[in-house]
């Protein structure tokens, strides 16, 4: 019974996500044609298409603390690819992904359209590209967001902060923001840790996504901190906001409902 559920959400993932994608390409030619505010309208449909996610996946967020408002920089640990999800709903920003990502059946190609950044952490060349382009992504309409650790984990704790993506808020002196994410799971499914944290080479994307699909809920919440961290060194910077993450951080395999 729980694989077919699994096997419902998986399809209506799918659609969902090849609907929006389809009236992005339709509606931007219109934006830029007119002339109209292709960030905000990149914003609303992604909001849509998380807002749909959660309807489809029986995602519950509870939301605690004040979201920063553009321009911001904010960071956050980083447990799953739906960790998105709740930072859209709950901020005005863009994030900066792992070049990855793009690769990713559907969810790649869509948020590609919609404006993230994508960088090769290994390249140093391209961490300065990023570097660049940061500044101008950072505007009254919309905030920067990426995830310092790198990469996702189990949640049991806060990875190390790599301090590579902070160049430019050390450098501008721009104050950052930072949030933390837990997941739990409802008593009769499987807990967070294993079916919605999405780390190492345990299982494909479209395998995981089936097995996330089995839960009957998923609880998440999303906390961000009430300081504005900032420092004329990223390294310091980083230090900084690794140990304010923490002090907010609740681990995901206390994780059940």
């Amino acid at each position: 019974m729980r694989t077919l559920a699994g096997l419902t959400k998986f399809v209506l993932f799918v659609f969902h996500t090849i609907f929006c994608s389809l009236v992005h390409l339709l509606i931007s030619g219109f934006i830029r044609l007119f002339k109209g505010n292709q960030v905000k309208w990149n914003r609303n449909l992604v909001r849509f298409w998380a807002f749909g996610i959660t309807v489809i996946f029986n995602i519950k967020i509870d939301k605690k603390g004040s979201a920063p408002v553009p321009p911001f920089i904010l960071v956050s640990n980083h447990l799953s690819y739906i960790d998105i999800i709740p930072v859209f709903l709950h901020t005005k920003g863009t994030f900066v992904a792992k070049r990855e990502v793009r690769n990713w059946p559907l969810i790649g190609f869509m948020i590609e359209m919609v404006g993230i950044i994508f960088v090769d952490r290994r390249i140093k060349k391209d961490l300065l590209r990023v570097n660049d382009e940061l500044k101008p992504a950072c505007n009254e309409h919309q905030g920067i967001v990426f995830f310092p650790e790198g990469t996702t984990s189990a949640g049991e704790k806060v990875l190390h902060f790599k301090p590579s993506l902070l160049e430019m808020a050390a450098t501008e002196g721009m104050e950052v923001s930072y949030a933390s994410i837990q997941y739990r799971t409802h008593p009769k499914d499987e807990p967070a840790v294993n079916s919605v944290c999405f780390f190492g080479a345990r299982d494909s994307f479209p395998g995981h996504l089936l097995k996330m699909g089995k839960n009957r809920e998923i609880y998440c919440t999303i906390r961000f901190g009430e300081e504005r961290i900032q420092s004329n060194t990223r390294k310091d910077l980083a230090k900084q906001l690794q140990k304010r993450v923490e002090s907010i951080f609740i681990p995901t395999h206390i994780g059940r409902k």
